[in-house]
């Protein structure tokens, strides 16, 4: 649900929805002709309709929401302003970032006026964030790996790669030492201290026969999977 407050300034006749989907109310600020005769405001929206067509482009419209009340505390924006906000309503948190355009910034440092783009993170409360949500975790993983594609014997390196991008097209986050031929242990050391919970390895049997043997964390090898893999 949005905010359906109005905003009133001189420039509308009329009120309008304080926030919205980009392109609908862009589209009623257009139709309605609610900035003629101001000469920033056209221009603004100009602006706002090129940008508009370009988060269409890329799909991420659904991701985005045009507010007319959003305003940043610092006077040296010349142009769009924007904050990312969680969606997520038991965060207790509004923006996380923000930032804008602010084209006379940097030469007010150098002897250039160049046009800028930047945003701000607010990393406290990113942090914040992250300890609420793990407070209760007794493991904090330091990456998001859940397979660890491993080889036993030498010259297996093009079949780790195989395998990998196998199930990085079916979106599962994978990973794999990037050595020519890792020992074992090194591999498995490696999958305990970042407390990643697959790994797959495999050897020349396992390719002949098209299968990867599983271990899961510490645990001894469960049993062979085939796969629907063809090694070349």
């Amino acid at each position: 649900m949005f905010n359906t407050k109005v905003i009133i300034s001189p420039l509308f006749s009329h009120p309008l929805p304080q926030i919205g989907r980009p392109l609908e109310l862009y589209e009623r600020l257009v139709n309605e002709n609610v900035f003629a005769g101001s000469k920033e405001g056209e221009a603004a929206l100009k602006e706002m309709g090129i940008l508009f067509k370009y988060l269409t482009e890329v799909k991420c419209t659904e991701n985005v929401l045009f507010d007319l009340s959003l305003a940043r505390g610092l006077d040296y924006y010349t142009g769009i302003i924007y904050e990312a906000v969680l969606d997520d309503p038991s965060s207790g948190m509004g923006s996380i970032a923000g930032g804008g355009r602010y084209d006379e910034l940097v030469g007010m440092f150098s002897n250039k006026d160049l046009p800028a783009v930047g945003l701000s993170i607010g990393i406290e409360r990113i942090f914040g964030l992250l300890e609420r949500k793990y407070e209760n975790s007794t493991t904090i993983r330091a990456c998001e790996t859940e397979v660890l594609v491993g080889s036993i014997g030498s010259g297996l390196a093009t079949e780790r790669f195989k395998l990998i991008k196998l199930l990085w097209d079916n979106e599962v986050k994978a990973e794999m030492l990037y050595n020519d031929n890792p020992k074992p242990q090194k591999q498995l050391q490696y999958a305990l201290e970042n407390y990643i919970p697959f790994v797959l390895w495999i050897g020349e049997d396992e390719i002949k026969n098209n299968k990867v043997k599983v271990k899961v964390k510490n645990i001894s090898l469960l049993e062979n999977i085939s796969i629907f893999i063809v090694f070349i």
